[in-house]
């Protein structure tokens, strides 16, 4: 009786599912993010905003690696004592350089989640709207759902990103 009813539900699926015409589009959301105008403009400001830390960061690890060479350039010549100073001295430095780089990260990320959340908020209802606008039944994300494959003609990434910045465009 059991296999009956679970015979006559998927039966009754599959009716009610071949009468209605399935639509489905992927686009790449990293893409979209990327190439759409407040996604560069978000991303110029990333670099704009961070380029004082990167140099910073970029010349302490100068210096470490000049501090590095000195210390194995001098390490036959010096004293056990002045050879440890050294090394410790050294330590130190990687250990302070290692620390500000994953706070320039933490930092880097959050600045990254503050832009691109006004984005994806507007990028969702972009797509939703288009997705109703234009007859379909599923807009999935390429990377995220893991399509792995879909035909050229069910990739709407260049469409959402054009729908993105004329919204972008009117704010």
């Amino acid at each position: 009786m059991r296999a009956f009813f679970l015979t006559c539900f998927f039966v009754l699926c599959l009716a009610l599912t071949a009468g209605a015409e399935t639509k489905i589009g992927f686009v790449d959301m990293k893409a979209i993010i990327a190439k759409s105008e407040p996604g560069t403009k978000a991303m110029d400001q990333l670099k704009t905003q961070f380029k004082d830390m990167k140099d910073t960061l970029d010349a302490q690890k100068k210096t470490l690696d000049t501090l590095k060479d000195e210390l194995q350039k001098q390490s036959m010549m010096l004293s056990q004592e002045a050879k440890l100073d050294k090394e410790t001295q050294y330590k130190r430095k990687v250990r302070d350089f290692q620390d500000m780089g994953q706070s320039y990260q933490r930092k880097l990320q959050q600045a990254e989640q503050n832009l691109s959340k006004p984005i994806i908020d507007n990028l969702l209802v972009v797509i939703e709207a288009y997705g109703k606008k234009n007859g379909y039944t599923a807009i999935l994300d390429k990377q995220a759902s893991g399509v792995i494959y879909g035909q050229e003609s069910s990739d709407i990434t260049n469409d959402i990103i054009a729908e993105l910045n004329k919204v972008m465009r009117g704010k």
